[in-house]
Order: structure tokens, then sequence, then C-alpha cells
């Protein structure tokens, strides 16, 4: 074959084109050049099936830190595209990636901006329908001992929680439903933040028949267990409701927000976060949630200022020599605690080498001291227990 032809092709296509045509002849020349026995040789190897459909752990699959998860514990990505509401936005990746903050804290994650889908004013749209119905059926009394309930489940179907607290989902979450036993109030029910997994349900759960049970006297029957933000019910990144500035964590049902227990004689507590901290009444819902049997508590944040209050009320207590280092300050928590679970019950720090110094938290830039620094949401009014819940 005489190469004319090929040269009048050449000269009416592109340079790009004709270094992509040399390509293809000179590879179909090798192949028709290689021995008979090469050929053979080649066309004997076996073919390979595809790898199965799980997370690609070249990115997706990856802690806070960017250690890569190892496999046995990856979701699949099917699972992922079912519960994880950013997962299309994350490029079909099971775990978001962190970001991480260029300020003074090198292992401080400053607030996350979320994607746009997530910018809204409530999550309510993302319920499945086995959560709309347990909180209708917990409304309505149909399920009259929500903690049995959650112990009978919990663990049945796997993990709840994945990825990490900053970039993670969750699957299955609990609502948190308030009634006459657990004394809870939820700040801002109109936003569909309240779903946990079953282990931090059930410390909050438990928790709230503790101040039930401590303040059971008619003259504190005001008192309440004041719940904020834990994550949506399909866990993600957390906006807030005027921008889509929001929690660096809070993605996995793993981290709550708590108000401060307020107990005046005759008064209702706030269904707002406030700054008054009463260090006693606190002392005892902190001792309470380290101790609580669903959830090992990794972490509390809260202001070094309310800390100090603590030490002073606390002396000659031993607890505190036990927690006081899961106490960790940190900014934008004068009016909260912020509260951090593992995967099951046990000691403080949920490993035997704990550091809960390095657990990351968010930062709320240039909102220090703010009554509500999430997105100084206008709350609804406060919500009553269900009448007819018994206790």
């Amino acid at each position: 074959m005489t190469p004319g032809p090929f040269l009048h092709i050449l000269k009416k296509v592109s340079l790009k084109s004709t270094v992509l045509l040399l390509l293809l002849l000179f590879g179909a020349f090798m192949g028709m050049a290689l021995p008979h026995d090469a050929q053979a040789a080649r066309a004997s190897l076996p073919e390979f099936p595809p790898c199965a459909p799980v997370s690609d752990n070249s990115g997706d699959q990856r802690d806070g830190v960017g250690q890569l998860i190892p496999n046995a514990q990856a979701p699949r990505l099917d699972f992922c595209a079912e519960w994880n509401p950013e997962f299309a936005f994350n490029g079909h990746r099971c775990c978001s990636k962190v970001q991480r903050s260029k300020g003074r804290r090198r292992k401080r994650i400053g607030s996350k901006v979320c994607t746009m889908d997530r910018f809204k004013p409530n999550f309510c749209d993302e319920l499945t329908p086995e959560q709309h119905a347990f909180i209708k059926n917990v409304e309505g009394g149909k399920i009259k001992d929500v903690l049995s309930v959650i112990i009978q489940e919990m663990g049945k179907r796997g993990d709840q929680a994945f990825c990490t607290v900053n970039n993670g989902f969750l699957a299955w979450g609990r609502p948190i439903v308030p009634t006459a036993q657990n004394r809870i109030v939820l700040r801002a029910p109109d936003r569909c933040t309240q779903f946990a997994t079953d282990h931090m349900a059930g410390l909050i759960e438990w928790t709230g028949r503790q101040v039930a049970q401590e303040y059971s006297d008619p003259k504190y029957a005001g008192v309440r267990f004041l719940i904020g933000d834990i994550a949506a019910p399909r866990g993600g990144c957390l906006a807030g409701r005027s921008g889509p500035k929001g929690h660096a964590s809070h993605t996995t049902g793993q981290d709550a927000d708590f108000g401060f227990l307020s107990v005046r004689p005759g008064r209702e507590s706030p269904n707002a976060f406030i700054t008054d901290f009463d260090a006693k009444a606190n002392w005892w819902l902190i001792k309470n949630i380290f101790k609580n049997p669903f959830a090992c508590v990794k972490v509390i944040f809260l202001d070094k200022r309310h800390i100090r209050k603590l030490g002073k009320a606390v002396r000659g207590d031993e607890d505190w020599d036990k927690y006081k280092r899961f106490i960790r300050h940190m900014p934008s928590h004068r009016n909260h605690l912020h509260i951090r679970v593992g995967d099951g019950p046990g000691l403080p720090g949920c490993v035997a080498d704990a550091r809960p110094e390095d657990e990351l938290e968010e930062d709320f830039d240039g909102m220090e001291g703010i009554e509500e620094p999430m997105d100084l949401i206008e709350l609804a009014p406060p919500v009553e227990p269900a009448n007819n819940v018994p206790l």
C-alpha cells in the first residue's frame, strides 16, 4: 500500500487530528507485527470483571484528616446515594471534603459553607416515611415508651453514622420527640434538625427523664431540657436559615447542642439559648450526660468562662477529676453545651487513649457572644408536652 492516499487525507485535517491518526496507524501496525506466539499469549490473558460498585477510596472515603477509610468500613455507593443528601453535590462520592481553617488554630475547622441545595429554611422535606410515622406515633400516644423502642431497635440495622462528624451523613436517623416523660423542648422544631443516631437519641431521652425525676417537685414543673441542633433527617451539611454558612459538624447525628439547665421555682425554662449559667445545676446535668448508659461521650464543648465556674462550684466532687479533661473550651459556646458521642456506650473519650483536645469543632466567625450563634433564627412557640403520654 502506497502512502499517497494517507498524505492526501493528512493535508485536509488539523495538526492535532493528524497526530491522533498517526498514533492509531502505528498501533494497528504494531498489532499486526506481533509474532504469532505473542498474539496467542496476549489473547489467552484472563479478562477480569469490573470492580463491585463500592465507594471509590481514591477520593470519597476519607476521614476528617484525609486518611482512607478501610474497605470493610466503607459504605456502598448505592447506599450513599440513598441516604446522603449531598451525594450528587459531592461528585457522587460518599463523603464530602472537609474544609480546614487557615487561621491560628490548625486543628480547628472553620464554619462550613454548605452547597446551595442545603440553603433552605428547614430540612423537613428530607424526612423518610418511617421518621414521619415515628413522630406521629409518639405524639399520638401510640408509642408510650420511647426509650424502650430505642433500646429494642438499637444496632439492628448496623451503623448509622458514616464518614466523620464534619463531612458525613446519617442513616435511619431517630427523631427526638418531646413528651411529658422526657421534659424535652426543641429549640427550633420547625427546622427538622432533631435527628440522631440511636445511641445519641438514647442519651437524650434518658437524660431528659433524669431531669424529670430530679425536678419532680411541682414547684419545678417548668424545668425543661432544651435541645438545639443535632442533624437533619439524613444528616449532611446543616446550613442556617439566613444563609448557607452553618455548622462544621452536626452531619452524622453524633453532635448535639443542649441549652443550659435553668432551674427557677415556679418559672418556665427559656426556650432559647441564654448565657446565664448556673454552675451547680449544669454540673449535675453534665455528670448525667457522662454517666448515661447508651453513648460514650467523646467531648463536651463549652466556653472557658463557664468551665472556670464549674471548677469553683464542684470542689470536693471526685467526678470532676474524671470528667474535666473531656470538657473543652470552644469559642461561641457561651450559651450552650455541645455534646459529641461515639458509636456505642463506654467511658468518656470512647477509647483508652482518648485525646479530646484533638476533636474538631466549628467556629462561627464574628458571632462570639451572640445569643443565637447559629443563624439568629426566629423561634417557634414552646412545644407543649403531649398530654396523652403518661408520666
